[in-house]
């Protein structure tokens, strides 16, 4: 399962909660809600970690999907409701700080007075910005905030270091992106007067592809208006020859390999759609340029996961199933959005692509505890970089 980041961007915001179920927070702190190699990690911070991550989602759900329940529902399509994937990714987000944590003296790792210093000052900020009812709601205590910018920053600081280590040259052969224009047109069913699907007759595809042929002959010239003409839309694509996948279907691609720079293919036909194939460019410097990136941010993923899983084959992580149960998503949180669009761009997560760090509400204090890359690692998040950390009310 790809995991949902857990991000301090939220330390400049204020919270409100919008009551669901009214169950309140019901979590007894002091219990164990894990261990690792026999340490014990508090209930207390845990639940506020998954509370943490569910003001995120909330802030970017509610403008997506308004009142609905959405953590009753399956969004990311992994056969569980949303509060069940996205609990599981933060107790994994949790071993994966605890096993940096104890791994910081092999990248000669250290958090300096200055930086606790002002995680200490974040942390008092956002406990007195945010309501008590919404701190309440979060189980929100200054020393968990500061744990969790502590950690985020070991995180950071190790992910810096994995990356340091990773070979960042990639040749032209590796990464040689081709650009091709196509056209694609539907032959598989269509949508009748009634608004039901029906598939198209034997006769109908054969006229459809009559009216292909005809735009394949005129495309020679200009490809492009060839298609305005006959009310198709030209598409772009990039690929390479060494690619391990490809967004269009293969026997597109395999057609486009064979073409030279200018030549058009026959008309091409798969199970659904009939296509016709330009090449641009045998060589496409600027999606060259982007692949060599891609390459080297998977080169990254690669070694910070390998190193990670290495070092978890040598732990222990015991969940205490029966506490963590007790962790529910059922009062929303919101998140009033006051900054101008200059502001918010800087307390904006984003995405890490070359485990860089960026800014977040709590940079000052975290020293870029938020560098974390989407990828497989357990780190990422899809969807949960969009949200801004914004001052309001409740």
């Amino acid at each position: 399962m790809k995991a949902r980041r857990l991000l301090p961007l939220l330390m400049a915001a204020v919270l409100g909660v919008s009551v669901l179920t009214g169950c309140g927070n019901s979590i007894d702190a002091k219990s164990v809600g894990a261990t690792l190699d026999g340490t014990e990690i508090t209930m207390g911070f845990m639940n506020f970690m998954a509370k943490y991550q569910q003001a995120i989602y909330d802030g970017q759900f509610s403008s997506m999907f308004g009142d609905q329940d959405i953590w009753s529902q399956d969004l990311f399509g992994e056969g569980t409701d949303t509060e069940t994937s996205v609990k599981k990714s933060v107790s994994e987000n949790i071993e994966n700080f605890y096993v940096l944590e104890k791994h910081m003296a092999d990248y000669k790792v250290e958090i300096t007075d200055e930086e606790l210093a002002k995680m200490d000052e974040a942390a008092e900020t956002f406990m007195n910005d945010n309501s008590k009812k919404a701190i309440k709601q979060l189980g929100a205590t200054k020393e968990y905030v500061k744990e969790m910018l502590r950690l985020s920053t070991i995180q950071s600081k190790m992910r810096s270091a994995m990356d340091a280590e990773v070979d960042t040259n990639v040749t032209d052969e590796e990464a040689a992106q081709k650009k091709i224009s196509y056209v694609q047109v539907g032959c598989k069913s269509k949508t009748d007067e009634n608004g039901e699907t029906v598939d198209y007759t034997d006769e109908e595809k054969a006229n459809i592809k009559k009216e292909v042929e005809a735009f394949q002959a005129a495309a020679a010239d200009d490809f492009k208006t060839a298609a305005e003409n006959a009310g198709y839309t030209a598409s772009e694509a990039t690929f390479g020859d060494k690619d391990e996948s490809y967004t269009l279907d293969d026997a597109v691609i395999e057609a486009a390999k064979k073409l030279k720079e200018g030549e058009i293919s026959e008309v091409i036909s798969t199970d659904d759609n009939y296509y016709v194939v330009r090449m641009e460019s045998l060589f496409d410097e600027e999606a060259t340029e982007n692949k060599k990136k891609s390459i080297v941010t998977d080169r990254k993923n690669d070694h910070y996961t390998e190193v990670l899983d290495g070092y978890k084959e040598n732990v222990k992580y015991e969940l205490n199933e029966d506490e963590w149960a007790k962790v529910k998503f059922d009062e929303l949180f919101s998140i009033k959005a006051a900054q101008t669009e200059e502001d918010a761009a800087g307390a904006d997560t984003g995405e890490a692509a070359d485990g860089e760090e960026e800014s977040s509400g709590a940079e000052d204090a975290a020293d870029g505890a938020d560098a974390e890359e989407d990828s497989e690692t357990g780190e990422a998040a899809d969807g949960a970089d969009a949200e801004e950390a914004a001052k309001g009310e409740e």
